[in-house]
């Protein structure tokens, strides 16, 4: 059964029948179809989640992120995907283990870490309180280029939960995200992380998340969800709903969606 519930700038989709395809397409229709947000001439950068190669919802779901590709370069060609992988991993190690060879035979380029051209970003200026300055790349930052994020939902038992904030700290340089997860602010940084780039859109796949744990690994539900919207705030919110509806022991337990650490940080900071 299909439902929906629209928010100012999300959908929230059941995806408990049909094709990959068919599912992605419906949770875009009520925001006015991927068309409405790329054009056949625009260069597009797709950001999945390959902090390591551990299984959906650890990492990107393959076959999602293959199903969303496609979807692009039946608008335009000029697709590029961007990852940078936790420190001890080379990050096309990762996605060649968990993607094979689709992502080559597919024609789409790839930027790694390897590749990032670093800017540094004045978060303090911008109203961070945890950040003064982060290094962000270039190719992010480019007003030429619509970035579109694929995050997975699931909790983090240093950050509470990760979802479409906590998925900037794949373009932070490696040693900044060492020193990052060796704070005590984590989720607040996460959030301060999004004062330096804006995405285009943001595709949630939230249809199998952990519920205890994580990243790595943890307690698997099925809330069979896509999200999809324009706000990284809005549809982390709902994120943090679907993980807090199954009770599960877990740092969100007890606790308001918007009294998230990473939301109530965001909101505070007005980011979307």
């Amino acid at each position: 059964m299909e439902s929906k519930s629209k928010l100012n700038s999300i959908t929230l989709t059941d995806s408990s029948s049909g094709s990959l395809h068919n599912e992605i397409e419906k949770a875009l229709k009520p925001l006015g179809g991927l068309g409405k947000y790329i054009s056949e001439e625009d260069r597009v950068l797709l950001k999945p989640n390959f902090n390591t190669a551990d299984p959906f919802p650890a990492s990107s779901d393959p076959d999602f992120l293959l199903t969303v590709a496609r979807m692009i370069m039946d608008i335009t060609p000029n697709l590029t995907i961007i990852e940078s992988s936790m420190f001890r991993l080379k990050t096309v190690n990762v996605i060649k283990k968990m993607m094979g060879e689709s992502i080559s035979d597919l024609g789409v380029p790839l930027i790694t870490e390897q590749d990032y051209i670093y800017k540094n970003i004045d978060l303090q200026s911008l109203g961070a309180e945890y950040f003064k300055k982060v290094k962000l790349p270039e190719q992010i930052l480019d007003p030429e280029v619509k970035l579109i994020l694929l995050p997975c939902l699931k909790t983090h038992f240093i950050a509470q939960y990760t979802g479409a904030l906590k998925l900037a700290v794949g373009f932070m340089e490696k040693k900044q995200r060492l020193r990052l997860h060796a704070s005590r602010t984590v989720p607040e940084r996460a959030a301060e992380l999004n004062l330096g780039y804006k995405p285009h859109l943001i595709i949630m796949d939230a249809r199998k998340i952990f519920v205890t744990k994580g990243p790595m690994d943890g307690q698997v539900e099925s809330p069979q969800k896509i999200l999809v919207g324009i706000n990284r705030t809005e549809i982390d919110i709902e994120g943090v709903k679907i993980i807090q509806s199954y009770n599960a022991d877990n740092m969100l337990k007890g606790k308001g969606a918007l009294e998230a650490r990473t939301v109530k940080h965001a909101l505070k900071l007005g980011i979307e």
